[in-house]
């Protein structure tokens, strides 16, 4: 078993600091330094619209300013992380959004807007005559179990009338779809909904039993599979705490934090697994350097939450 040692945290707190965005400059600086959450709220501000919602590449595989599903569910984890009042305006700005953009017929969201394809985006958010609906099951899981978790955490009772209904169905398709294909990123949405502050023990226990009958055979064993669009161990549980990290074991979860270290760069930045190949390829250098600071404060965070800091 290996540790980061001092240089190299040195080495991947630099990179952050200097070429990281200033959302995960913030960031880092709350997690390690003991920065102002205000901090952060300021820098992810930036990313939020006049409709309340979160665009302008906040996930930089999608750059379209406006904004979406996809990205204000990623501000409202942001804004959980780090302890935001439900009254904070980027919260209540999030959930006027999220009010108006429900489908009140399916009870979902769509999970980019359809004005991306006007802007430069990784290949897989391409919607070529609605081909993402097709691929993320009319969107049951994708966005709606990691807002529903949110909305758990945020928002006030009895707040939106829809809510009751949009909980139930996001569950019910915890319950009855596919999880673990591909890349994952639909069990990690049900985990987040599993782990939700404020869900109802009926609707967690029910997501719990799902996500960890799933676990153990969605997960990539092997490691030379771990740098390629796979389900790694630290994907389905980033801290200790993870409701599927006893299903994972011990020792998987130990190689996998030995291969996080070997896989740091010598600028000290972890680099994506992914690129967007020949699509737009002016742009992919851009989204590689925004993700390869995201993804080095990702991986401080795990690998100090499994106590892989080697001591000074």
């Amino acid at each position: 078993m290996s540790n980061l040692t001092p240089d190299n945290y040195a080495g991947a707190s630099a990179y952050i600091l200097k070429k990281g965005r200033p959302l995960d400059r913030a960031l880092f600086r709350y997690h390690f330094e003991s920065g102002a959450a205000a901090a952060v709220w300021e820098a992810l501000a930036a990313f939020q619209n006049s409709d309340g919602g979160f665009g302008h590449a906040l996930e930089p595989d999608v750059r379209t300013p406006s904004s979406s599903a996809l990205g204000t569910g990623i501000a409202l984890r942001i804004l959980a992380e780090t302890d935001a009042p439900t009254a904070h305006p980027l919260v209540q700005g999030a959930l006027a959004f999220l009010d108006e953009e429900l489908d009140r017929n399916t009870l979902t969201w769509r999970v980019i807007p359809r004005d991306a394809n006007e802007s430069p985006h990784a290949p897989w958010w391409h919607d070529a005559d609605g081909s993402l609906s097709r691929t993320f099951d009319d969107f049951q899981i994708i966005p709606r179990a990691e807002l529903v978790a949110f909305l758990s955490r945020f928002a006030a009772p009895g707040q939106f009338s829809w809510f009751g209904d949009v909980t139930n169905a996001a569950v019910r398709a915890v319950e009855k779809l596919p999880l673990g294909g591909g890349g994952g990123d639909d069990l990690v949405y049900a985990i987040r909904l599993a782990e939700a502050e404020g869900l109802a023990d009926l609707y967690r226990r029910a997501v719990l039993r799902r996500v960890r009958e799933v676990t153990p055979a969605a997960v990539t064993r092997d490691p030379q599979q771990w740098t390629s669009y796979s389900i790694p161990p630290l994907k389905l549980a980033p801290a200790p705490q993870s409701p599927v990290a006893d299903l994972l074991g011990a020792d998987l979860l130990a190689r996998n934090l030995d291969f996080l270290l070997e896989q740091q760069a010598e600028d000290g930045a972890w680099d994506p697994t992914w690129s967007w190949g020949e699509f737009y390829e002016d742009t992919w250098p851009l989204a590689r350097e925004e993700w390869r600071g995201e993804l080095t404060l990702h991986n401080l965070l795990a690998l100090r939450d499994y106590g892989r800091f080697a001591a000074a």
